[in-house]
């Protein structure tokens, strides 16, 4: 079942992350869409089969009234974008994704399968985004900086490497002693990933690769008591620093952030956009339009759904977060003593973090967006993700 598992998971992450090679100026082609799509209704298709097999239903319960109020603010988000929705005389897709769908998929059936066939989320995370990376190198040269590879953008590629990094650090803290070839090969990994971070200049990435990096070395020193990932951590720094990287970085990345601070335009003009939608702002936003007047998107989750959708859904949404947040930080010191007890907040700190500079809410999303699904669909309904050790 893990190995299913694993192969569902992964092809659903992967698929998903096919947005990221395009956007508004280059559009997915066709043949990528019906890709994805197909992809995506095979793979969901096929666990929701297994789900009412093993009969997940009865698996269904809420283990504290935190979840409950988790819970009742995603309906009461759903439900006021489906009003936005009707209000702007536009049928109520998304709305009923979120109402419907979410719930279904992404909070009950793949938690579920999760517990019976074990803790792979993050295997198939590392293997659908290092799938990406691999692919980039293979077919596009680095010729020139920022690199986006396959990706529509460089902050894309800045993603999914920062996401392959992230992933490959849990494996790294589950691999057993005796596997000295693969932990050598995962940090030959990891430094790839990192080594894609500076290459793409993505500050988000960066900033989100160092925060989790931060928190996984407070978890593994205090908690853990264990000094080896963070030697690790040194060692591949120290790895980096003396390699061309570090010219890139300096050139790069600490460049890019200076010059915007001088500007006094840290947010690279967004700031902009964002002040003109929280004045623009209503209860129930401006419609899906909204920002087609804008040279550019929100790139920040909230505030766009703070334009096309209104006040209500962006606080709901707010809360959500904030209390998802709560959740998952007291799953961790509930069961600290496992080892992947970290991981749902992680994640969810993870998505967080990219949702503020980009939309990540929709349908479908992309791999991270699942994910994040997925692992609060394993808080609100205490399918735990234990390792099998």
């Amino acid at each position: 079942m893990k190995i299913i598992n694993f192969i569902l998971f992964t092809v659903i992450y992967f698929a998903a992350s096919i947005v990221l090679m395009g956007n508004q100026y280059r559009p997915l082609t066709t043949e990528l869409i019906y890709v994805r799509y197909a992809l995506i209704l095979f793979s969901f298709s096929t666990i929701i089969i297994i789900y009412f097999k093993k009969n997940g239903l009865t698996n269904i319960r809420f283990p504290s009234f935190l979840s409950i109020y988790l819970f009742i603010i995603w309906i009461l988000f759903s439900v006021s974008i489906i009003l936005s929705e009707v209000i702007h005389q536009s049928f109520p897709f998304q709305g009923l994704f979120f109402l419907l769908f979410v719930p279904f998929i992404y909070f009950s059936v793949m938690p579920f399968l999760t517990k019976i066939g074990g803790p792979v989320i993050h295997q198939s995370l590392f293997a659908a985004n290092l799938f990406y990376l691999l692919i980039s190198f293979v077919t596009t040269r680095v010729e020139y900086l920022p690199y986006s590879g396959v990706a529509a953008n460089p902050n894309g590629f800045g993603q999914i490497a920062a996401i392959t990094v992230i992933s490959g650090f849990f494996i790294l803290l589950s691999l057993p002693k005796k596997r000295k070839l693969a932990k050598v090969l995962l940090i030959s990994v990891l430094i790839l990933s990192l080594a894609s971070v500076t290459l793409s200049y993505s500050r988000t990435s960066f900033i989100v690769v160092g925060i989790i990096t931060l928190i996984l070395s407070v978890h593994t020193i205090v908690v853990k008591r264990n000094f080896k990932p963070i030697l690790i951590i040194i060692l591949v720094g120290f790895i980096g620093w003396f390699s061309p990287l570090k010219e890139m970085f300096v050139h790069g990345l600490l460049e890019k952030f200076a010059s915007l601070m001088e500007e006094g335009n840290l947010f690279n003009g967004r700031t902009g956009t964002w002040q003109a939608v929280v004045k623009e702002s209503s209860l129930f936003g401006n419609g899906q339009d909204y920002f087609e007047g804008f040279i550019e998107g929100a790139h920040n989750s909230l505030i766009n759904i703070l334009g096309v959708n209104g006040i209500i859904p962006a606080l709901l949404l707010t809360t959500f977060l904030i209390l998802v947040i709560l959740s998952a930080f007291l799953h961790y010191i509930q069961n600290k003593k496992d080892t992947l007890a970290i991981f749902p907040f992680i994640i969810i700190v993870t998505f967080t973090l990219f949702s503020m500079t980009e939309a990540m809410f929709g349908l479908v999303g992309n791999g991270i967006t699942i994910a994040f699904y997925h692992v609060v669909g394993s808080l609100l309904f205490k399918q735990d993700l234990k390792t099998d050790s």
